[in-house]
């Protein structure tokens, strides 16, 4: 198009751009970009995200905080939660989340219910509960939540950690506050409940004994029985 004078616009760039990275095409992707400056056709805030998403998806983080420097450094391209969240979910240890949040502020850009819920997530992964805790209170000192997101991710949590109990307490406080749970959460829950019930009558089946009477007033008659 650019040799036939016929210039591709921005849009048509950038879907270009996703399209080459999207099949891993990256030296080609990283190419054009260079050629859209040159030109004329100024990158926009899609344009740096898209090659930050797929760039950090290989673990070309020097490459990404390279964009990121350039993005900072450019007029009217400022950068956004999405460019936040995909540095958020590139970080490889908790000690880098609070770098990318600093950043984030020093860019005036505010936290959103998603960006809490992927660092909720994260800290889930990373097995720090204490975090995990403040975070959630975060998300209620903030306003923003915790949403249905917030807590489907924690009722999980705390199920595949064993807490059942834990994780119903948490549905409870979700649909006491109205918010309708997503019909998965709903089967998992139901399974909980089930699983819980049958557990109880296991366990008063055991404390009881047969016919209803402990073992030891069973093993009190039997004697006597045995003694006529």
């Amino acid at each position: 198009m650019w040799e036939k004078g016929c210039d591709p616009d921005m849009v048509i760039c950038n879907c270009v751009i996703d399209a080459l990275c999207f099949k891993k095409r990256i030296p080609e992707a990283l190419e054009l970009f260079r050629e859209m400056k040159e030109c004329g056709c100024a990158p926009n805030v899609a344009t740096y995200n898209s090659l930050i998403k797929h760039l950090g998806k290989i673990g070309r983080m020097e490459k990404v905080y390279e964009i990121l420097d350039e993005m900072e450094e450019k007029e009217g391209c400022s950068l956004n939660n999405v460019t936040f969240n995909y540095l958020l979910k590139f970080s490889e240890k908790p000690e880098e989340v609070p770098g990318v949040l600093e950043r984030m502020e020093r860019n005036g850009c505010s936290m959103c219910c998603d960006t809490y819920n992927l660092i909720l997530r994260l800290y889930m992964k990373w097995d720090l509960e204490e975090r995990v805790r403040h975070m959630l209170d975060e998300i209620g000192k903030s306003g923003l939540g915790p949403d249905r997101r917030s807590y489907t991710v924690m009722i999980y949590w705390l199920y595949d950690k064993g807490r059942v109990e834990d994780a119903l307490s948490y549905f409870d406080d979700m649909t006491s506050k109205g918010i309708v749970p997503e019909p998965r959460t709903e089967i998992l829950v139901n399974s909980m409940r089930n699983k819980l019930e049958e557990q109880e009558g296991e366990k008063q089946k055991t404390d009881l004994g047969i016919n209803g009477k402990s073992p030891r007033l069973r093993s009190k008659k039997f004697k006597k029985t045995k003694a006529r």
